[in-house]
């Protein structure tokens, strides 16, 4: 039977929960999970972003009047090959997605049809399935993206044949706005789970309640009274 704090603790899941979901649809259709910064060359650094399905793209449009530097976001053609550790964060990125986000829609749809429904049992199981999932989605660490990246090996090449100033970058890749919305995303995920199984164990407390109320009425027999 759901209560007034067990109530009290859907919403703030319903909060916690959309606030880790749109975290995790910006770390991973974003393309700034990651970063590489020159560590010399020009007197400004420069930063290359890369996320877990785009990365960062520059297009350049001169005019009579000056030129234009349009960045966007544009997917990892066939010169990147995707090896095992990008593609496990791709799969476990979006299993975070549809865990959470399903159970979200559920529990807003809930609330708005039958406010006095109990929280389902499998929802908190399902809220830290997300968190784990979003923690996998690090795996892109461990890939061919954050360690002998080829775009920035091209990059490096490219102005050294351009007869520019060389650039330098680090070895592996950093964290960038992606990645710091992850970890945000994860201790989300994780305080929906929290809300979530307080209010079960407030509406199982209620529920025991309601039945030791009920064992200690008195049995009152036909004609006793009479």
């Amino acid at each position: 039977m759901a209560t007034p704090s067990s109530i009290c603790y859907s919403i703030i899941t319903s909060i916690f929960a959309a606030t880790a979901f749109l975290l995790c649809w910006a770390a991973e259709f974003r393309c700034t999970f990651v970063s590489f910064t020159s560590t010399s060359g020009f007197e400004t650094p420069v930063t290359v972003n890369f996320g877990i399905w785009t990365y960062q793209f520059w297009t350049i449009a001169t005019s009579v009047s000056g030129s234009v530097i349009f960045e966007s976001c544009h997917s990892y053609g066939s010169e990147y090959e995707v090896d095992s550790f990008m593609k496990m964060a791709r799969a476990f990125s979006t299993l975070a997605l549809i865990f959470g986000g399903t159970f979200l829609f559920a529990n807003l749809i809930s609330s708005c049809i039958s406010p006095l429904q109990n929280t389902p049992r499998i929802e908190a199981p399902a809220f830290l399935l997300a968190m784990i999932f979003q923690s996998l989605s690090f795996l892109i660490l461990h890939s061919s993206i954050c360690k002998n990246n080829t775009f920035i090996a091209q990059l490096i090449s490219d102005t050294e044949n351009l007869g520019t100033v060389g650039m330098d970058f680090p070895d592996t890749c950093s964290l960038s706005t992606g990645g710091k919305c992850t970890i945000a995303s994860i201790v989300f995920w994780f305080m929906a789970f929290l809300s979530s199984s307080m209010g079960v164990v407030a509406e199982k407390k209620a529920e025991k309640e309601e039945e030791n109320t009920l064992g200690t009425e008195p049995l009152i027999l036909p004609g006793e009274n009479l």
